[in-house]
């Protein structure tokens, strides 16, 4: 089934040429990633101690933490090539059409969910339930993003209530991470790689970049009055950013 009109065959070439770019990248990077390089995920539960009551931590394991990188980038490869197969793409070409593309959120709300996850581990965020609600919190504010899409179809007003839900449910894991990274470095210099403190701060800017690029096209400020520039945009930066964060961790951990 061939799409019917030019968006959906330039479209359709993107997706897969993005899908293909981040395939290449994540077989290359699982190729070459030091698994040795682990962070521990412990768990902290009440024991009872000589000294009375006390909570205790245990490791529950150790995580190759270079093993993220490569997981995001095979996610949205998948998704991207999805897209853009000759089944989906009249049903993405509508989608765009509408103004919305719920495949997108819901690749956005796994794959971003993990780069999250290994950045703020790489600071001290190691105790599972921290891991689990950083998560939540993040796959939340992408899911708030596909809110945004589908309410603002029935509105005349663009109504901005699932955007700031999101970028709430998204700034917490950031100010929590930061203040982590900032404690550990400032207690010990060496304590935190500097590919992650890296890392850190490239990525803070790029999923700013995507509430920026939402902000823009409900704006409807320059090209963003187009909802296909503010699609195209989505594509780039998600490779963009994807790709750096995936290199960083797996040479960072390999001692590059």
């Amino acid at each position: 089934m061939k799409p019917e009109t030019a968006l959906g065959v330039k479209l359709q070439k993107l997706n897969r040429l993005a899908g293909v770019t981040h395939l290449i990248q994540g077989v290359v990077l699982l190729a070459i990633l030091n698994p040795d390089t682990t962070i521990p995920v412990i768990t902290r539960f009440f024991t009872d101690t000589p000294e009375g009551i006390r909570p205790e931590s245990e490791t529950l394991f150790e995580f190759p933490i270079a093993l993220i990188g490569p997981i995001f980038l095979l996610l949205s490869a998948f998704a991207h090539l999805l897209i853009s197969a000759p089944f989906y793409v009249r049903r993405y070409e509508k989608n765009i059409q509408d103004g919305i593309n719920p495949a997108r959120w819901w690749e956005y709300a796994v794959s971003s969910s993990l780069m999250l996850v290994v950045l703020m581990m790489l600071g001290g965020l190691i105790e599972v339930s921290t891991v689990v609600f950083m998560f939540a919190l993040n796959f939340i504010m992408n899911l708030m993003g596909l809110m945004m899409e589908k309410y603002n179809q029935l509105t005349e007003k663009t109504n901005w209530l699932a955007f700031n839900i999101g970028v709430f449910a998204g700034i917490v894991p950031w100010i929590m991470g930061g203040l982590y990274f900032w404690v550990s470095t400032s207690n010990i210099a060496d304590s935190i790689p500097v590919y992650a403190q890296f890392g850190y701060l490239l990525t803070f800017l790029f999923f700013n970049s995507f509430a920026i690029n939402m902000w823009l096209q409900y704006k409807k400020i320059g090209k963003w009055r187009d909802y296909v520039h503010g699609e195209k945009t989505y594509i780039v930066l998600s490779l963009v950013s994807k790709s750096a964060l995936g290199w960083i961790i797996v040479l960072g951990t390999l001692g590059i």
